[in-house]
């Protein structure tokens, strides 16, 4: 009996197959579309986000319309009482107006938002993985490990910076198009870059400290809880050895070592509990080295079992 072919069911591939590519790039578009599914769970993340990012963008635009019509009252015109609350609205819009540190607080409280979206969205990346085998697929395929670190790196960078970066981009450039013939963009063009820096540096201690405790983790409910029970227990624990031993170690509280860089970055001096800025660089690096080296004795674990 000869086989026969089905002309109408069968058609021949006319495509060209591609060598190469970046092979964490599928990795990164299927975690992506595995966490958007979760609706409800980016309303709640974001819609706060949103929202105070909102009133901070109209707080900026209702300033800078105040300057421009309070300096646009002559004082010739005015009476005492006139002059007074003309005073008054100068001084308040100078208060407010200090772009660059309410981008700065702002980004000091956009930082909880971003890992809390960061740990709910992306701590099963791994364990859920090893949990249903899933790995055992991957690495049988021509993928690497630093190829499947860098897919689920991605995506969970994905979700930090829309909860840092993008807010923060936002109020720069309502403060650009508010201001009186684009002045803020003008005078204070590199907060756009010092934003970028410092939103790229938390997303990316942020997301290996949620990748690190993936990997350790056998569920995602306790890769969740060990976020956020690392960073809370290392604030007193710092704060003890601090205290008694050396003033230093205060660096070892990742938060504490973030609000000194944030203001860093921002070009202001800034020195807590006696960590200044290098002292906070030496222990992120160090903490990212760590936690870079744990994962990949993990990943190279998992790539043996399998």
């Amino acid at each position: 009996m000869s086989a026969e072919t089905h002309l109408e069911v069968y058609r021949r591939y006319t495509g060209k197959l591609e060598e190469g590519g970046w092979r964490a790039w599928p990795l990164f578009t299927t975690g992506l579309r595995t966490a958007l599914k979760q609706r409800k769970a980016l309303l709640i993340l974001y819609l706060p986000a949103l929202i105070v990012t909102v009133i901070l963008c109209f707080v900026v635009y209702i300033k800078f319309t105040a300057q421009g019509l309070a300096e646009g009252l002559g004082d010739e015109d005015l009476d005492f009482q006139e002059q007074f609350f003309k005073q008054m609205a100068l001084a308040q819009a100078e208060q407010l107006l200090d772009v660059v540190n309410l981008i700065l607080v702002f980004s000091k409280g956009m930082g909880a938002f971003a890992m809390l979206a960061v740990a709910w969205l992306s701590s099963g990346l791994f364990c859920e993985d090893k949990k249903a085998g899933a790995h055992q697929l991957y690495f049988a395929r021509p993928i690497t490990r630093l190829d499947y670190f860098l897919g689920k790196f991605m995506t969970a960078s994905f979700f930090g910076l829309w909860a840092m970066l993008a807010p923060l981009l936002s109020v720069c450039i309502a403060a650009s198009i508010c201001s009186p013939e684009w002045s803020f963009l003008k005078k204070e063009w590199d907060v756009f870059f010092r934003v970028i820096g410092f939103s790229l540096l938390w997303t990316c201690v942020i997301t290996t400290l949620v990748l690190l405790a993936s990997s350790l983790a056998g569920r995602k409910s306790f890769a969740f809880l060990g976020v956020f029970g690392f960073v809370m227990m290392a604030v007193p624990v710092s704060a003890i050895l601090g205290e008694f031993v050396e003033k230093r170690l205060f660096a070892l509280a990742l938060v504490i070592d973030l609000e000194v860089l944030s203001s860093h970055f921002f070009g202001k001096a800034s020195e807590v509990q006696g960590v200044n800025a290098t002292t906070a660089w030496v222990a992120v690096g160090s903490f990212m080295a760590i936690a870079l080296a744990i994962i990949a004795a993990r990943l190279k674990r998992l790539e043996i079992v399998s």
